[in-house]
């Protein structure tokens, strides 16, 4: 009997998810052991596909079909989909999640894979579709009044945009024949205007993300970390595989990526609510993704890690309110994460964090290099922010006074995600080491220094009641703009 072909695993693979999300439900004592079953097949895909093991392309069922492409572009973000869900459901593993949040995940990281490798918009469509519902219901699990507004808003928002993005889609059949990516480059500004509004809402990106900030923080913690982890990435690969297509989109997918890291940056440095932070810095961080597509994946990966662990250890922070953690110790559980975390972002070597930060910069013409030098030392001062507070002396552990079981010291699911910056750090170093690394490192660590001053600095104003920024995340804000960014790119564009 001759093995399956690379086709029929691919297969296998999509499907796998969702027909594990269905046996969950038919038997729940096992939707802890086949949602890890789907992040390992999902990772061992990615790695396949790094290898060159599996075929770059897929069609089914004709030209009209679906068209998949599971390329070293997706690899990362595959990886990165195996990795947080696997350390979300690790995270898990000792406590009563709420409702069916396995199911919900597994369906999730299903829809997640397939937005990665899609490349035509009806499949996009369809799978980004799905990982709203998905996010939706998610944000949904704690069924408070306030999860309850914030879930309908993402919906409403997400639904909206997804019209706009179907209507491009439309319009490019229309006048191409076709719903390949490569078909769009020739559907004209209209068509080319609602389908970015759609990816760039979803990916999080400028003032279409203004969403972005209040849903990923008071969202729970596990789900905090899968949507500024990896589901934000949803809208981020479409938009990196267009631009390498679309002549339009590469000349204003750059201007539009360090137009919302610098948003994200300044709000996230006046900040005073620790997830709130974290969450601005998403924002931050995804405009720096798309600046360089051949760099994004990588990119993505480092940032998708760290965050999640930043994200699923803020359960345990001493407090939301920034200005009450100056003295109050952090257990080593807490403490480490969220200084190893923050330095990758950050970009300090020897973390997966720099390597990305350094290919970035090699890609980046001079000016706009050292635009990105300010942004990361702008960055330093946001998660300095962050390291205030002391290391907690093990022998000060309060024991516990409840009979139930703690809490472990350490959730396994920080664990995999901090050894997978440590290890794919140290194999990206094997992979690309060269002398121009050095002067890389002194770099980050000239950078991290001017970040710590700049927070030096800004930290007396911080105490100042005028020291704020508008709020722009209103309904109507949000409206208003997408309203300006779809504007704004019809004008661009013709």
């Amino acid at each position: 009997m001759a093995p399956p072909s690379g086709e029929a695993l691919l297969i296998v693979w999509l499907l796998l998810p969702y027909t594990a999300a269905f046996l969950a439900a038919l038997l729940p004592p096992l939707a802890r052991g086949l949602a890890l079953l789907c992040c390992l097949a999902t990772g061992a895909v990615a790695l396949a596909i790094q290898a060159g093991a599996l075929p770059a392309s897929l069609s089914l069922l004709g030209p009209y079909g679906v068209s998949l492409q599971p390329d070293g572009l997706a690899a990362p973000f595959l990886l990165l989909n195996a990795l947080v869900c696997g350390a979300v459901v690790l995270d898990g593993w000792r406590r009563t999640l709420p409702g069916p949040f396995l199911l919900l995940l597994m369906v999730l990281h299903g829809g997640l894979a397939s937005a990665f490798v899609a490349v035509d918009l009806v499949s996009l469509y369809v799978t980004l579709e799905v990982v709203g519902i998905s996010a939706f219901l998610l944000i949904l699990g704690s069924r408070s009044e306030r999860s309850l507004w914030l879930a309908l808003r993402y919906l409403l928002i997400g639904n909206t945009v997804m019209t706009l993005y179907l209507v491009g889609a439309a319009v490019v059949y229309l006048t191409q024949g076709s719903f390949r990516l490569e078909a769009v480059a020739g559907a004209g500004a209209a068509a080319l205007a609602l389908l970015l509004v759609g990816l760039l809402t979803k990916a999080g990106l400028f003032l279409s993300g203004l969403w972005l900030p209040r849903t990923h923080a008071e969202a729970p913690a596990e789900v905090s970390a899968l949507l500024s982890g990896v589901v934000v990435a949803a809208g981020i690969v479409p938009l990196l595989r267009l631009s390498g297509v679309v002549p339009a989109l590469a000349a204003v997918l750059p201007v539009i990526g360090l137009a919302s890291a610098c948003l994200g940056l300044v709000f996230a440095l006046v900040e005073a609510d620790a997830k709130r932070l974290l969450a601005w810095s998403t924002l931050s961080q995804m405009g720096l993704v798309v600046l360089v597509p051949a760099a994004g994946g990588l990119y993505a990966l480092g940032h998708g890690l760290a965050k999640a662990a930043l994200f699923l250890v803020a359960r345990r922070f001493p407090g939301r309110d920034l200005a009450g953690w100056a003295g109050r110790p952090l257990a080593a559980g807490v403490w480490v994460p969220l200084w190893i975390g923050s330095l990758s972002i950050v970009g300090v070597p020897p973390l997966l964090g720099f390597f990305a930060k350094a290919g970035l910069d090699r890609t980046l013409p001079g000016p706009t290099g050292l635009l990105l030098s300010l942004l990361t030392a702008g960055t330093a001062a946001v998660y300095a922010r962050l390291w205030g507070a002391p290391l907690q002396a093990a022998a000060s552990a309060s024991p516990p006074v409840a009979p139930t079981p703690p809490e472990p010291a350490w959730s396994p699911g920080v664990v995999v995600l901090l050894l997978a910056l440590v290890l794919l750090g140290a194999a990206e170093a094997s992979r690309s080491w060269s002398p121009e690394l050095l002067p890389a490192a002194a770099k980050a660590t000239l950078v991290l220094a001017a970040g710590v001053g700049l927070h030096r600095l800004l930290q007396p104003l911080r105490r100042r009641p005028w020291f704020r920024l508008p709020d722009l995340e209103a309904f109507p804000d949000l409206v208003g703009g997408m309203g300006v960014v779809g504007a704004g790119l019809l004008v661009w564009i013709r």
